[in-house]
Order: C-alpha cells, then sequence, then structure tokens
C-alpha cells in the first residue's frame, strides 16, 4: 500500500514542520513505500525537499486563509498528487478539508497538533468544513493526551490516538556547553498569551525580591505590534526590571541551546487562552535533553513531556503563588535541581522520533484493519 504525508512546509523551526518532517524522515527509514505531498521548494529538510516521491502543493498560508480560497487552490493540485495513492495522512489540520475531498472513497487520516484541530471558535464555514473532515477520518492521532481530550469534547470525535512529539537528544548534546548561570530563568517560543509568559514574570518578580532569581529572559519572536509583547514590556517597567529582564528575539538554533544549558530553570505556564492552547510543549522536551529542569502547568500539553517530580515540576494553570513556589524549589534546592535534571536526560532519550513512528505504524494498523508493508 502506498501512503501520502500531505504538509505544510517541512520546516525544523515549526511544530507542524518538525512533526511532519522527523515522521516522514522515519517512515522512509522503514522502508514504507511514501510520498511527499507539500510546499516543496519551501521545505528546509534538504533530505525530504530532494526526496524523489515529492509532489508540490500550495502553502495554505500564503494567500487568503479563507477556506474557499484554501479548497481552490490546494484541492486540484491534491487531486493530482494522490493519484496511485492507497492511503492519506493529512499532517496539517488546515489542508484536512481538501483531503477529505480528495481522498474519494480512499481512507485518510488528520493530525491533531493543537489549536488548528478546534473547530469552535472559528468562522462558520470554516468550522464547518473542519468538522466535517474530521469526523470522516478514519483515524485522528493527536500529540499528546490533553490534545486528544480537547479535539474530543470539541468536535464529537472518538476515533483518535496520541502520537506524542518527540526529540533527537543528540542533536542537543554538547561537548563543551556554557556554563550554568545561577539564578537564569528562561522561557522560549514566540510571545503569545497562550505561553504564560506575563505569569512567569510575576513569578520571577517574586524571587528577583528575595535575591533567588536573578535574570529571566524570552528567547523567541517579539513582534512590536503585538498587544501581548506590549503589555508585558510595560509590566516589566512597572515591576522595575528592565535590568533584569530580556527579550532576545528571534535566535539561531544554536544560540537557543546555549540558552538551554545557561538556564537554571526553564518555564512554561502555559494556559488556555480563548480557543488557544498549546498541544505539547516541545521545548520542554529539547530543555531536558539538555539537562535543564524544567517547570510548566497542568491541564496543558506539558503533561505528555513531563512527569511530575521525575523530569519537572507542574503546577496549576494561571496560579501565580504555585508557579513561584515550584521555581523557588528548583532554584534552591541542589537535590531537587540534581535528580529533575538527570530525569530531564533520561526522558528525552526515551522520546524519540522512532518511538513515535512506530506509533504511528501502529495506527494505521489499527483504523486500517492491516499494517503497512514495507517495501522489498
Amino acid at each position: 500500500m502506498k501512503l501520502a504525508l500531505v504538509s505544510d512546509a517541512l520546516d525544523p523551526t515549526s511544530g507542524w514542520g518538525r512533526y511532519a518532517g522527523e515522521l516522514a524522515r522515519e517512515l522512509i527509514a522503514a522502508g514504507i513505500d511514501l510520498r511527499l505531498i507539500s510546499p516543496r521548494l519551501l521545505a528546509r529538510l534538504a533530505d525530504l525537499r530532494d526526496y524523489p516521491d515529492h509532489a508540490e502543493i500550495p502553502s495554505f498560508q500564503h494567500g487568503r486563509r479563507h477556506p474557499l480560497r484554501v479548497l481552490q487552490r490546494t484541492l486540484p493540485p491534491l487531486l493530482r498528487a494522490l493519484r496511485g495513492v492507497d492511503v492519506i495522512h493529512c499532517m496539517v489540520e488546515p489542508y484536512a478539508p481538501g483531503v477529505a475531498l480528495a481522498a474519494g472513497r480512499r481512507p485518510y487520516l488528520v493530525s491533531l497538533v493543537g489549536t488548528y484541530s478546534i473547530p469552535s471558535g472559528r468562522p462558520w464555514m470554516e468550522r464547518w468544513l473542519l468538522r466535517w473532515a474530521l469526523r470522516r477520518a478514519r483515524g485522528l492521532p493527536a500529540i499528546s493526551g490533553y490534545t486528544r481530550r480537547r479535539v474530543e469534547s470539541d468536535a464529537g470525535v472518538r476515533q483518535t490516538s496520541v502520537v506524542p512529539l518527540a526529540v533527537r537528544a543528540e542533536d542537543f548534546r554538547r561537548t563543551d556547553p556554557p556554563p550554568r548561570e545561577p539564578g537564569l530563568v528562561v522561557s522560549v517560543g514566540e510571545c503569545k498569551p497562550r505561553k504564560g509568559f506575563d505569569l512567569a514574570l510575576e513569578a520571577f518578580a517574586r524571587l528577583n525580591s528575595e535575591g533567588i532569581a536573578r535574570r529571566y529572559v524570552i528567547v523567541g519572536p517579539a513582534s512590536p505590534s503585538s498587544p501581548y509583547v506590549n503589555r508585558l514590556r510595560t509590566r516589566i517597567r512597572e515591576l522595575g526590571l528592565d535590568r533584569f529582564v530580556t527579550l532576545t528575539g528571534v535566535v539561531s538554533e544554536d544560540e537557543l541551546v546555549d540558552w538551554y544549558y545557561r538556564a537554571r530553570v526553564v518555564t512554561m505556564p502555559y494556559r488556555l487562552a480563548g480557543s488557544d492552547f498549546d498541544g505539547f510543549g516541545l521545548v520542554l522536551l529539547e530543555a531536558n535533553a539538555c539537562g535543564t529542569p524544567v517547570v510548566s502547568a497542568r491541564d496543558s500539553g506539558a503533561e505528555e513531556p513531563v512527569v511530575h517530580d521525575e523530569n519537572g515540576l507542574l503546577v496549576p494553570p494561571n496560579d501565580v503563588s504555585a508557579l513561584t513556589a515550584a521555581l523557588r524549589t528548583v532554584l534552591t534546592d541542589p537535590g531537587c535541581w540534581q535528580a529533575l535534571a538527570a530525569g530531564g536526560r533520561r526522558r528525552a532519550d526515551a522520546m524519540t522520533w522512532r518511538r513515535s513512528a512506530q506509533q504511528l505504524l501502529d495506527v494505521y494498523a489499527q483504523s486500517l484493519g492491516r499494517r503497512l508493508d514495507a517495501r522489498v
């Protein structure tokens, strides 16, 4: 049986691109008869861009995102690209309605990656099309148990499973890493309300006044036109923390890894912001690969990579006092820090892309009633 993976740009700097790209690599390595369908020229993973059986479709992120416009742009190339394919796996939800139409009677699956999986809160046509596509799918692998529960509740679907994100821990190991910076608290990601950086800022302010936390660094895009970024900067000034808080903006992969190593703790106090949520929290696993303990929130995608008291601490969402207490523990208790650092390395070593790919093959077998055979 020939499998098609449909994705937007195969770009390791995005959650979608990393998930689709790494699983595609593992399926190819396993000998699965695979066709990639994506905006090929935008792929930043060279081995996949040059993969021989790679068909081109336009990126849904270019041009108007109205669902009918996306369908109009993507359906004709999808119909051509899916010729000779037996099973289709749509890795990014905005393509799901087009895949559902192009599939005809063929089975298809749709990955549930996060916010884009939730029909509610969208314009009525987009909401209807996404719910229709999800309900017709043979299988719905989610990146976390939290994402799975959210989509089941919102879309009324039950053919779900979990195939988590993973990490190549060896990519984060350094023979001569930068030294740890005492009292350094780091968060990673684009400045958005669902990341909870404002909660981390309030917790840092309390710990800074106690002389425990010395610096807070937010690593990632911070658009000057973002109302959330402007609120953060205003609050930093109000707290008198200009000398202690840094928003780095975009950094290179090497710089990001350096921040993971320099941090005493990485905190991501995720929260539900309207219908927006973080489906997994990959930065927590990346920090663990660098031996850095993490603090995050329950009732979020972080419950997938983080096992409380093993590789990090989990606190109730939107609870600054609980977040402050957890950060205080990690920053002041050497025994706790060492245990979480060691547990983090073990967790990162265990959550591999090969493991996730095997789970995905099991989902295919359960959804299709047979296993996909490797090419001979």
